[in-house]
């Protein structure tokens, strides 16, 4: 009941904050403070290494879970780039599109598009969140990431943040609260609340400079970084199959 409440707490925060058209300072505190506090009703009990960047970024990590969102949200207050298919989740969906997150077709071309708009949003001083390999696992490995995200920033000197999520799990064994292809978003969420608590690390890495890089290779270096730091197997998973996720 605590979520439901908090979630609801969130439209109505979104509506005044629009309706009163409040600064940026005053709408990032407020989502900052949104998503500690949904952590921590949910939970989650995170703790952040390393140095958050202050300068604008492309905040590159592997991903896991849907709780992936709040956590670097709660420390960075990005910009997210997702899946089209979350825009049309209830309210979550309302309320990703009110906080600025922009949305991938896939396969429908509008990749220069997005990565053209994300250009723009950091030489505007905002940091950028994107998950380079294209959806969640188990967290027993990270796939591929795809260079062409990495685009936004190659060459045009907005450095590339890789953050490790390191989710408390059994030695050698899939992450908990994992969320991919195969779940259900409601029974995810309920398995995770009945738990007693849910630990993460949210490891911010030294930053990859862009200068002189080429997308390519700041894709794999940024990759290396974060498997070595999880301590995963350095060969990436299986790319997953195309089979989509139905709307549930």
């Amino acid at each position: 009941m605590r979520i439901l409440l908090h979630l609801l707490k969130g439209v109505w925060l979104t509506w005044r904050m629009s309706r009163r058209g409040d600064a940026f300072e005053t709408r990032s505190r407020t989502r900052r403070d949104w998503y500690d506090r949904a952590l921590w009703l949910a939970g989650v009990r995170f703790r952040l290494t390393g140095t958050p960047p202050e300068q604008a970024s492309l905040v590159v990590a592997n991903h896991v879970s849907w709780l992936d969102i709040p956590l670097i949200g709660a420390a960075v207050d990005p910009c997210f780039l997702s899946k089209d298919e979350i825009a049309r989740w209830p309210v979550i969906g309302w309320l990703a599109r009110q906080h600025d997150t922009r949305f991938i077709r896939r396969g429908a071309g509008e990749a220069n598009a997005h990565i053209e708009a994300m250009r723009e949003g950091l030489d505007e001083g905002r940091h950028f969140v994107v998950f380079p390999e294209g959806t969640t696992s188990r967290g027993q490995g990270v796939r591929r990431f795809h260079p062409r995200l990495f685009a936004a920033v190659a060459e045009n000197g907005h450095p590339v943040q890789p953050v490790a999520l390191d989710y408390e799990r059994p030695e050698g064994g899939p992450v908990p609260v994992a969320y991919t292809d195969d779940d259900r978003l409601l029974v995810n969420a309920w398995h995770l609340l009945c738990r007693r608590e849910t630990r993460v690390q949210v490891h911010f890495l030294a930053p990859l400079q862009t200068a002189e890089e080429d997308r390519r290779s700041l894709a794999e270096a940024s990759r290396d970084a974060i498997v070595e730091r999880l301590g995963l197997p350095a060969e990436p998973l299986n790319p997953p199959t195309t089979k989509r996720r139905k709307a549930r």
